[in-house]
């Protein structure tokens, strides 16, 4: 049996958010046709784009967008048409949850990512607070299973190290 390849990179961005973020119940590694419910709300981690370029003779900078993407269960929250807003409530939460005086919580994803910016010291890898990071909501239809409504939320950020070539 093959075993599946699970990114470094990756899997460092998905042990920090773990270890401060309780509410996530399952990771994923590139973007999978079906969830199960009982997975939800889980986060799926892919790359987006690698661009290598040279930053001396010997070394090369790699830039990296990561895109996160947070899937929620809204079904309790769908009762007709017009409930579908209090679904995404959760969903924004989770990725920017927000404090009274509007400071990030300190478990939502975009404050784990912008405040904890040195993922791996002793590799260089850092998340690149140069570049936007960015956040997108929407419902779609059919792009987990035909027929099958899904909220999601995506963060895309770039992380960046250098390396001896």
């Amino acid at each position: 049996m093959t075993q599946i390849y699970i990114d470094p990179i990756l899997n460092k961005y998905r042990n920090l958010i773990k270890e401060k973020n309780s509410q996530i119940k399952t990771y994923y590694f590139g973007d999978p046709i079906k969830i199960p419910a009982s997975n939800l709300p889980a986060l799926v981690l892919a790359k987006t784009d690698t661009q290598v370029r040279n930053e001396t003779n010997a070394q090369d900078r790699h830039e990296i967008k990561i895109l996160l993407t947070l899937v929620t269960d809204i079904r309790e929250e769908i009762k007709d048409d017009k409930t579908l807003a209090p679904g995404v409530t959760k969903l924004m939460d989770i990725m920017e949850g927000r404090e009274d005086d509007y400071s990030l919580k300190k478990s939502s994803i975009l404050d784990i990512i912008r405040t904890n910016t040195e993922i791996d010291i002793a590799n260089n890898l850092r998340t690149d607070l140069g570049t936007v990071t960015s956040l997108s909501y929407g419902g779609t239809i059919g792009k987990r299973e035909p027929g099958v409504w899904s909220v999601e939320g995506e963060l895309e950020l770039t992380a960046h190290f250098i390396q001896i070539r």
